[in-house]
């Protein structure tokens, strides 16, 4: 039987599954704008790679600080209200930026702490609308909704960095900002017409309730294993995209749009890989796919930090972006399928808090190493040590991957 590469369609079946999902497509593509204006903007005003790592530390500080409770109150609470109110900050910061950005008004504090401002509205969205996803999907379409909504979040990853690319040279990097404030009301008007399940509070309180969440993981070593793989490649490899305006503009001089599009063929390769990964987690068993994607992600994240070739540098980003996503589309699938739904909420703020939580450290990492020996040695050093880590998680945690799946569902 020939391999199918997308998605089933199965999910959106549901009515509230489709309007969340175009919602959420207006709302990422915005943030990818807002994200490489944000990243031009830090590297114009400083000229610093070790200012593009603070400022990544800046904004993801939040998800390390609050993803665990907010994975927690999304199991308690309405996922939709969390949403929305999240979401409803987020548009007034985005536009605060637009407007400071356009009347020349914005410092570096000043964005700072915006850029915190829209983190922690972030921190708290990301494990309720990841939640809200698999609520609204059809029953037994879990592997079909993760798989949408990687696609979803890799597809704004291709499409907000394109547009950026031209919105900054013509119209200013103010636009950018404006351009996320109006997907958040597109997103907003959505997410209104969306029907979900009420939530009741459990009596229990957050902290012994994220107590059950981490001893769920800790009981199950395969499940263990995916988190502490997610764990190295935040901090170790994925970090190296708060120094891309520098590559763009120090070593590959191709300005803003080469920056816009270096990030989008980043998206693309992440687009490809998402698509392809909906095939493979249907024919492969999930461990193995998320090591291959690991090494794709590995070697071409480090050959990217030595080339100097503009298009080659793009295609190198393009296979880095699709091993990554192979690697957390396995990996999320198998947490999200062993995970009982009553602790799917606290179980994606874990991952979360692994995967972007820990992104603060990283930035750092990327910021004092690129400081200490330079941008292209912190890359190669930083896929050095994931690759290391990676070899001693597969060796402890991995060692008989047919019989991973069902160990993790023991209870």
């Amino acid at each position: 039987m020939p391999m199918k590469f997308f998605p089933q369609p199965a999910p959106f079946r549901s009515a509230a599954f489709r309007m969340l999902f175009f919602g959420q497509a207006a709302s990422f593509v915005g943030s990818w704008v807002q994200n490489v204006g944000q990243g031009w903007l830090v590297y114009q005003m400083t000229g610093s790679p070790f200012w593009l790592g603070l400022f990544g530390f800046a904004g993801s500080l939040p998800l390390l600080l609050f993803s665990l409770p907010a994975g927690a109150l999304a199991d308690r609470f309405a996922r939709k209200r969390i949403v929305i109110l999240a979401q409803t900050a987020a548009l007034f910061l985005a536009s605060s930026l637009g407007l400071l950005a356009f009347l020349h008004l914005l410092s570096l504090p000043a964005l700072a702490l915006i850029v915190f401002g829209l983190g922690l509205a972030g921190s708290f969205e990301l494990p309720a609308r990841q939640a809200l996803f698999l609520d609204v999907a059809p029953d037994g379409e879990i592997r079909a909704a993760v798989a949408w909504n990687s696609v979803l979040f890799n597809g704004a990853r291709l499409i907000g960095p394109a547009i950026a690319a031209y919105v900054i040279p013509w119209l200013g990097v103010a636009a950018c900002f404006w351009i996320n404030a109006l997907s958040y009301l597109i997103s907003l008007a959505c997410l209104f017409r969306v029907s979900s399940p009420p939530r009741g509070s459990p009596d229990k309180p957050v902290l012994p309730s994220f107590g059950e969440a981490f001893r769920y993981l800790t009981a199950r070593k395969p499940l263990l294993g995916q988190a502490c793989l997610i764990g190295l490649v935040t901090i170790f490899g994925w970090s190296y995209t708060v120094l891309l305006p520098f590559f763009a503009e120090s070593l590959l001089h191709s300005g803003p749009k080469g920056l816009g599009l270096l990030i989008s063929a980043n998206g693309a390769g992440s687009l490809v890989g998402g698509l392809a990964a909906a095939g493979l987690v249907r024919r492969f068993p999930l461990p193995r796919l998320v090591f291959v994607g690991l090494g794709l992600f590995l070697l071409s994240a480090a050959s990217f930090a030595v080339s100097r070739l503009f298009f080659l540098s793009m295609a190198l980003l393009a296979l880095a972006g699709s091993g990554l996503v192979i690697f957390l589309s396995a990996g999320n699938a198998f947490l999200q399928e062993q995970t009982a739904p009553e602790l799917r909420g606290r179980v994606v703020g874990v991952s979360a808090f692994l995967f972007q939580g820990l992104f603060p450290v990283g930035s750092l990492f990327a910021a004092l190493a690129s400081r200490l020996w330079g941008a292209p040695a912190a890359v190669l050093i930083g896929t050095g040590l994931c690759g290391l880590g990676a070899l001693g998680v597969a060796a402890w945690s991995f060692r008989c991957p047919c019989g991973s799946r069902a160990s993790a569902r023991r209870e």
